[in-house]
Order: structure tokens, then C-alpha cells, then sequence
């Protein structure tokens, strides 16, 4: 009866408390075309700016008192001790929020089990249907979060639990049902509610542990829009010096053309934090957390620059999720992505397709959920020319046995890596069944596994003709310089590369790995391989260093 009676006053209270604040201001509305909107410096507003189709349109800040805010995020006030446990506080809200923050800082939905590097573990009796055993049975509408794959976490709503299985419901699982052994975790009811720094909603009520004990009033934030920039199909529309928080997606400009975006930060994205059309230009920006992505384009964009820009703790916010990368462009063509830092992605830093080239960007810690993954990754299964070039990038301390610093896979080719400096990563390169690619003038430090990987799994010889000249291998560890394997032994390794003029500066023993031939020594490998190195050739500089 209590919490019926509490959940009728907050209802009186939030009718007049969700509404914006004074210090908070309702969206613009679009203005016609050919124009620029002033934002007032140092001002918040709530809601969704809709600039769908808009053309010859400018964004910006006026004054000089700070950045506008945009978020669709709304302020939640009315909060009062729960009291049963006074440690939660609660407020009337209509419906479950897309996310929520308190002042600045993005809280995670209520969860179980409780800790990210924890999952419960299910039989699949089903493709709907896993057998568990969980603490309490009120899981209708809440979610599983499960691994498809070791690059893959995949969510879907739960229908049910009865008799020890989960029944869930029907939905999108991009071919990967659960896997026999499926490991998961659930999110999304009040009893999940356990640890300070967590929220739910449930029948009418949002709940919320906060981490400092203090009440959220005059700081909460929930997230109900889903853009706080849509500018979807539009043309020639400029962002500039604005900062866009608690959004599910930042800014969406799909299917727009030459949207450019300045001198903008996005914090705290449920989604991502850009999507992108043809044309767009993208300079320093600085993108700091997010639940999934960071930046992507259409899949027929073309013609990208993304330039001088950070992405920080991207697909790192809350429990782990589906992540595809900090900069991704999976089809995009014709693309630049240069001088960029990126730290702390759950998966891929940057990846490009054709006709693309990635320099003097500076990649760390990525990869620290999701592996199968790559600082710098591109692929090819059409297995036409990519002409694409990566060069002069540092890339280090990605997490993982399978993280590689630059990983070509599936058929990759006409790739040209050059300058970079890979080092302290699961591996150095990765091709996966890749053909006439150069990988020259490289430094390769310490990587954990090894420095270069040939891993040719196709049914049909697939590595061929690539050439690996003139690189520099520093080794204080055991682990081998070179491992080439094939699905097909021995036949077809001696076709993978040509060898020359590397240096190899405190070789290991053993050196190489070779399919049909063993653990070779450095002199076994230059007899059987012919890799020698040429004195004569200089030694090369380190690439120069980035700035952060």
C-alpha cells in the first residue's frame, strides 16, 4: 500500500517537475533554409532538434561563456527516500527512460549479475529458450544480454521464466542464435537494483542508488528522445562549437550530404555518436563515452574526412554491449581518417574499407571487451583491390590474445601498411587469408603473441604475394617474430610473402612458426625462407609522436 500511495504523490509533484527549469530551455524549432541558429552560450536545452531535409543550415554557439548543450534528455525532479531502503531514492516517471544520468556522469540500468566480468551461464533448449537457474522469476520485459561470439554480444527482451527457462521473445539476432553454452546477463527489473551507481524503472517509478548518497534532485536526467541533432537527408548543414549530451544517437545525419561538424563534444551516447552521409567533414571533435559505437556512415557513404578528433571509452559505458568500433566505415568509400586519438574501445579503433587511408592517428587500449579485433582493421570478401593506406599510426596495449594491432582479414588486399609503430598488443598483424599486400618500414615492439600472423583458413590457397620489407622487430620476449599457418599444412606457405631487408634486433628463439615445418630458429628460417637483412639499409626513425 505505501508504495501506491507514494507513487500517487510523486504523480501530483512531476506534473509540474518534469517540465524544464528555468535554467533549462526547450529545443529551438527549425528555422527555414539558409540559415543559422544561435545557441546562448553556456545554456542547456532539452529536446530533439529536427533538421530533417534542411539545407544550408548553421549550428553554433553565441558568446563566449561556454558550449550550448543540446540533450533529449529531460530533468526528473520529486525524488524522495524509498522508504524501505533509504539508500534509493524515487521519482514519478511515465515510462522507462533510454538512459539516465546524474549531473554529468551516465549511470547504468540496475543489472545481474552484478559485476561486468561475471556472467550467468544457460543450457539452449531452444532458439527462444534457455535453461538457468536465477534468484528471483520476475523477469517479463526485462532483458538478456548474451555472447553470440567472441566479437559479438547480443540483447533481446524476455518473455518469460518458467520452470527454470528463460522464454524469450522473437527479435533480430543477425544470424547468431544462442550458442549451446550461452553466457549472459540480465538487466532491467527493480530487484536487480543492488549497488550505489545504478538505476531502474518500473510500473511508473524511477529508481535510482546514487554512488554519493545524495538526492538527485536538481541533477537527474533521463533520456526519453532518441537524437539530440537529426539532421537525416539533409545538405549542407554545419555543427559548430556545440556539446550534445545523454543522446541515444548525437548527431544522426544518414543519407545527408557534406555535414560538417567542428569544435564539438558529445559525452555519454547510448548508441553512438555520429552517423554520417557522403561528404561529411569532421574536425576536432572530442567524443567521450559511449554505450556502443562511436562514429559511422552509411553503407554507401563516400568521400569522409575525419581529422584532429578524440573518442574515449567508446562501447564502455555500463555493462558490456554490442560494440562495433570507435571510427567505423564498414562499406564506406574513399575515405580520411587522420591524426586521431583514440583510448579505451570496447572493439575495433578505426575501420575502413576501400580507397581509404588512416594516418598519424595514435590507437590505445582497445579491444578490451570484444576480441577478433583490430586497432586498425579493413577487410575484403569480394576480394577485389582495396588501395588502401595505412601509415605512420602508433598503435599499443590492446587487450586480448586475438588483438592485433592492424588486422587485414577476409581476403584483404592492395593494402599498403607503412611507418606505423605497433607495439605491446595481443599481436602485431593479422592477415587473414590476404594477398599482395606491402607491410614495409614498420616497427613492431614486443607484441605478446607474435609479430606478424599468416592465418590462411580458406578452403583454397588464399595467401599469396604479399611482401614484408625492410620493417624493425624488437624482441624482449619469447614469443616467435613470424607464425604462418594453413588450414593446408606446408603446401602453400613459402607463396605468402616475400622477406627482406628486416631487422631484427634481439631475435627469439625459437623465431618462427611455420606450418609443415616447425619451430625454426632465426638461421633455419633464413635457410628454409630467405629473409636476410641488408646492412646497407638504414635504420627507421620512429614515427613521430601524436598528440593526445
Amino acid at each position: 500500500m505505501w508504495r501506491l500511495i507514494l507513487f500517487l504523490n510523486l504523480c501530483l509533484i512531476s506534473l509540474v517537475s518534469l517540465a524544464a527549469s528555468p535554467s533549462v530551455r526547450t529545443m529551438p524549432m527549425p528555422v527555414g533554409d539558409h540559415q543559422t541558429i544561435w545557441l546562448a552560450c553556456g545554456q542547456t536545452y532539452s529536446g530533439e532538434l529536427k533538421l530533417i531535409q534542411a539545407s544550408q543550415v548553421t549550428i553554433r554557439t553565441a558568446g563566449t561563456c561556454g558550449k550550448a548543450t543540446l540533450t533529449p534528455a529531460i530533468p526528473v525532479s520529486g525524488w524522495s527516500r524509498d522508504p524501505q531502503q533509504p539508500h534509493i531514492w524515487v521519482a514519478a516517471f511515465p515510462s522507462r527512460p533510454l538512459q539516465y544520468q546524474l549531473d554529468d556522469v551516465f549511470i547504468t540500468e540496475a543489472h545481474h549479475p552484478n559485476h561486468e566480468d561475471r556472467w550467468l551461464k544457460g543450457k539452449r533448449v531452444s532458439p527462444l529458450q534457455l535453461n538457468t537457474d536465477l534468484p528471483n522469476h520476475d523477469l517479463s520485459n526485462a532483458t538478456i544480454v548474451s555472447r553470440a561470439n567472441e566479437w559479438l554480444i547480443q540483447n533481446r527482451a524476455i518473455a518469460a521464466y518458467q520452470a527454470g527457462d528463460l522464454i524469450l521473445q522473437p527479435g533480430d539476432d543477425d544470424g547468431f542464435g544462442l550458442p549451446m553454452e550461452t553466457e549472459f546477463y540480465l538487466e532491467g527489473k527493480r530487484w536487480m537494483l543492488d549497488s550505489p551507481g545504478e538505476w531502474a524503472w518500473q510500473n511508473g517509478l524511477l529508481s535510482v542508488w546514487p554512488a554519493d548518497g545524495k538526492s538527485p534532485e536538481g541533477r537527474a536526467w533521463a533520456t526519453v528522445g532518441t537524437r539530440a541533432i537529426d539532421v537525416r537527408g539533409s545538405r549542407d548543414v554545419a555543427i559548430i562549437g556545440v556539446r550534445i549530451v545523454g543522446a541515444v544517437i548525437g548527431i544522426d545525419g544518414s543519407g545527408s550530404e557534406n555535414l560538417h561538424i567542428r569544435d564539438t563534444d558529445i559525452f555519454n551516447s547510448g548508441e553512438e555518436a555520429l552517423v554520417l552521409g557522403s561528404g561529411a567533414q569532421v574536425q576536432r571533435i572530442n567524443v567521450r563515452g559511449s554505450r556502443q559505437h562511436g562514429l559511422r556512415a552509411d553503407q554507401d557513404a563516400k568521400d569522409i574526412l575525419i581529422s584532429d578528433s578524440r573518442f574515449v571509452d567508446i562501447g564502455m559505458l555500463g555493462m558490456p554491449r554490442r560494440s562495433k568500433g570507435a571510427i567505423v566505415f564498414e562499406s564506406a568509400q574513399a575515405v580520411v581518417v587522420e591524426r586521431n586519438y583514440i583510448s579505451s574501445a570496447a572493439y575495433l579503433g578505426i575501420r575502413v574499407f576501400r580507397n581509404a587511408r588512416v594516418s598519424d592517428n595514435m590507437i590505445e587500449r582497445a579491444c578490451l571487451r570484444l576480441t577478433d579485433c583490430g586497432g586498425i582493421y579493413t577487410f575484403a570478401r569480394d576480394r577485389q583491390r582495396l588501395n588502401t593506406v595505412i601509415e605512420r599510426n602508433q598503435i599499443k596495449h590492446l587487450t586480448g590474445r586475438s588483438a592485433y594491432g592492424i588486422y587485414l582479414d577476409d581476403f584483404a588486399n592492395g593494402v599498403r601498411v607503412e611507418g606505423n609503430q605497433i607495439e605491446n598488443n595481443g599481436g602485431g598483424i593479422e592477415l587473414h587469408n590476404g594477398f599482395d599486400n606491402d607491410i614495409v618500414s614498420n616497427r613492431f615492439i614486443n607484441n605478446r603473441h607474435e609479430q606478424i600472423l599468416f592465418n590462411e583458413t580458406a578452403p583454397f590457397a588464399s595467401i599469396a604475394g604479399n611482401r614484408i620489407h625492410n620493417n624493425i622487430f624488437i624482441s624482449t620476449k619469447d614469443a616467435p617474430v613470424y607464425r604462418l599457418w594453413s588450414r593446408h599444412g606446408g603446401t602453400h606457405v613459402r607463396r605468402f610473402a616475400d622477406f627482406n631487408g628486416n631487422d631484427y634486433t634481439n631475435p627469439p628463439h625459437p623465431f618462427a612458426e611455420v606450418a609443415g615445418m616447425g619451430m625454426l630458429d632465426i638461421s633455419a628460417w633464413r635457410t628454409r625462407i630467405a629473409d636476410t637483412r641488408d646492412s646497407s639499409l638504414p635504420v627507421f626513425a620512429r614515427p613521430p609522436k601524436l598528440k593526445r
